[in-house]
């Protein structure tokens, strides 16, 4: 009885502080969901003039390699060096060159005949600014200490929920195995997850 006392208290602090250690990373997370959810994309604000700057596109180059040279010429902090899925063409053929960050979006158009970008932004607000940290990872390709920090936090955090669901079991497991509700809602748990596995297989 002792023994059983004892790994019950021992699963509850574990079940505790892994909490306490995650709990801000959960609250993005869920947030960051419910934005996603209510949000309609189609009423984002529309990106705002920023004024242009001198560019000259480098000659015999791809769309791309352009991209980097403008990316490491805006010095955006936090902007992930562009890929080709960041390179677009207006209407007019001109290169576009979007960069995100969790703080906004940034779109240089390149105007190669007046060598000249144009510049346009649109910063996010809180929410949408939580919305983009949840997405960061340890593999995140965005520059910078702090989002790195905030990648293997949220790592961290991901693996804090599966240790609170076997705590939560086992604690269920250590008390009351044999409390009718707690068996009821495991098993609509599993049936539900089973039957949504195969479902979407």
């Amino acid at each position: 009885m002792i023994t059983s006392l004892s790994m019950h208290d021992l699963l509850r602090k574990i079940h505790m502080y892994l909490g306490l250690l995650s709990w801000t990373s959960l609250i993005v997370f869920g947030i960051a969901g419910l934005t996603a959810t209510m949000r309609n994309p189609s009423e984002s604000e529309p990106l705002q003039a920023a004024g242009t700057m001198d560019f000259a596109a480098p000659a015999n180059s791809t769309d791309l390699q352009v991209a980097e040279v403008v990316w490491k010429k805006l010095e955006i902090p936090f902007a992930a060096e562009p890929r080709q899925w960041s390179c677009s063409r207006d209407a007019q053929n001109h290169l576009v060159v979007s960069l995100w960050t969790p703080n906004g979006t940034t779109e240089a158009t390149v105007l190669e005949k007046e060598s000249r970008l144009s510049l346009s932004s649109r910063r996010n607000n809180l929410a949408q600014f939580l919305n983009g940290l949840h997405t960061s990872t340890a593999v995140t390709d965005m520059p910078g200490w702090p989002i790195r920090l905030w990648g293997y936090y949220n790592e961290f955090a991901i693996l804090t929920l599966l240790g609170m669901a076997l705590t939560g079991v086992a604690l269920w497991l250590t008390s009351r195995p044999r409390f009718r509700l707690a068996q009821i809602a495991v098993a609509c748990t599993c049936v539900l997850f089973a039957a949504l596995y195969f479902l979407t297989r």
